[in-house]
């Protein structure tokens, strides 16, 4: 990666620093809420505070802290961040949100004393009978005029300006870890064919990349999935399938330690095709029925290898009863066949039986050699949702994919093509997209837009189109910038 490269994953991710303040900014304001300002405790975590708040303040000044999105700021950095761990910043952040604080910016001179005054502060807030109007009034009256409490307009307006920017560097970091995960499946599989080791730790890091990243910022990663035409589908198969559970399992409130072990679940799940015959996994025409019989051995295949291969903790125990289980439909049909008791499938196997065949339906791979647009998919296993797959679950995707998929080409009533980057919960009509191209041909520059945004009123998504139908290549535009 070139030095420019790496300032960029730097300003979009964060530093060390940057994490380590946000880390004592929210344990300190866990603290304050249950312990006394004379405690030695609050005492000991204010003054590790208010140290990473001064180092911060010598580069910029003042220093904001912003939760936008979903995303941790320090001022314009956007900052890789668990909130779910030892901070407790999402308890936080469901405060901030039921008071309309978007933020808080320390002015340069601010004392500790201050600081401490303004976190005592804070932990008396209560979120049912105040908001960020009269909380700002009374910090007047405290006379804490280096506090300023930011509101939810401030701090949206402050991510629409590097927004763009931002965007643009997130989508490089998260080709960045899409494609490691990638390789390591690829190694893994390869590994497990060869009779070697697996690198579990190896896996284990990648996921947790992968966390950080969906937790982020998940419509770049989703938009990497649209890509099929890799030489060697498997592996971003695997990869895709791991991406999409991850996601489902991050809006449906799994904790880390969970998602760990759904990430390494679902990135083995076709573990078991390495014992089967390659001509088999690459055969262009339709199967025959010996060939569903070999094809429909994999999923026993897969868990006995998981086991045989893998060191037994955890997350191989998972891996190898999600291998086992994610052909098994919701009404017990499918395969393998179970013929003693039938134990309730496992959540994991839910999740990775719907993403799996979401993924494997829209690439045309395998199962069906011609893809099917993630729209129409999306359809047919609604339809066949009451014997197949988990509704809740299925729904929640549903949600996740949206009317226009990240990744996916769009028609404008300018009649400009757009690629589909991100989408906007409040209206999933009107997504952040790229145009690249209008009725001259592509555009050589394409120009970003939100057409959620009163400037964009004139563009509207007419209907998805098929690049294949016009000779265009996903990727091509998937991964330019």
């Amino acid at each position: 990666m070139t030095t420019a490269a790496n300032q960029s994953l730097k300003r979009v991710l964060g530093g060390l620093a940057e994490e380590k303040l946000l880390t004592a900014f929210f344990i300190f304001y866990k603290t304050a809420r249950i312990i006394d300002r004379n405690n030695p405790t609050f005492q000991r975590q204010g003054q590790a505070f208010f140290e990473q708040l001064l180092a911060a303040g010598r580069v910029s000044g003042e220093v904001a802290i912003k939760i936008i999105t979903g995303r941790y700021f320090v001022n314009e950095n956007m900052v890789r961040f668990d909130d779910t761990g030892l901070s407790g910043a999402a308890s936080v952040a469901r405060e901030w949100k039921s008071l309309g604080v978007g933020g808080v910016a320390f002015s340069e001179g601010i004392s500790q004393a201050d600081v401490a005054a303004f976190f005592q502060f804070m932990a008396a807030a209560k979120p049912n009978s105040e908001n960020l109007e009269t909380l700002s009034e009374r910090l007047k009256t405290q006379h804490l005029t280096c506090v300023r409490l930011l509101s939810v307009r401030e701090k949206d307006a402050a991510y629409q300006l590097v927004s763009e920017e931002t965007r643009r560097q997130f989508r490089a970091a998260a080709r960045t870890t899409f494609f490691q995960a990638m390789t390591v499946a690829e190694k893994a599989m390869a590994d497990t064919r060869d009779q070697k080791t697996i690198n579990v730790s190896r896996t284990k890091r990648v996921i947790q990349s992968l966390i950080d990243h969906i937790t982020r910022d998940e419509s770049s990663l989703i938009e990497l999935t649209s890509i099929k035409d890799f030489d060697d589908y498997t592996y971003a198969h695997s990869t895709n399938v791991c991406v999409y559970a991850l996601t489902l399992g991050i809006r449906i409130g799994l904790d880390r330690a969970r998602l760990s072990r759904l990430g390494f679940a679902s990135l083995f799940h076709d573990v078991g095709k390495v014992r089967l015959s390659t001509d088999l996994i690459r055969k262009p025409g339709s199967y025959d029925e010996n060939d569903w019989i070999q094809m429909q051995r994999h999923p026993l295949l897969g868990a006995k290898t998981i086991l045989r291969n893998m060191k037994l903790d955890a997350h191989t125990a998972r891996a190898a009863r999600g291998a086992f289980e994610h052909h098994i439909n919701r009404d017990y049909t499918g395969y393998p066949m179970l013929q003693y008791r039938k134990r309730p499938l496992n959540l994991f196997s839910r999740i990775i039986s719907i993403v799996d065949t979401f993924d494997a339906l829209s690439s045309g791979r395998i199962y069906l050699k011609q893809a099917v647009p993630p729209d129409e998919t999306l359809r047919k296993m609604h339809f066949q949702m009451n014997t197949k797959f988990d509704t809740l679950l299925l729904k929640i995707f549903n949600d996740i994919i949206g009317i226009f998929p990240a990744g996916s080409l769009v028609l404008l009533t300018t009649e400009e093509i757009a690629l589909v980057l991100t989408n906007n919960e409040a209206d999933r009509s009107r997504p952040y997209v790229k145009v690249v191209g209008n009725r001259a041909g592509l555009t050589e520059t394409p120009e970003w837009a939100d057409l959620s945004q009163p400037e964009n009123a004139h563009r509207k998504i007419v209907r998805m189109v098929d690049p294949r139908r016009y000779g265009l290549n996903i990727k091509d535009f998937v991964l330019q910038d």
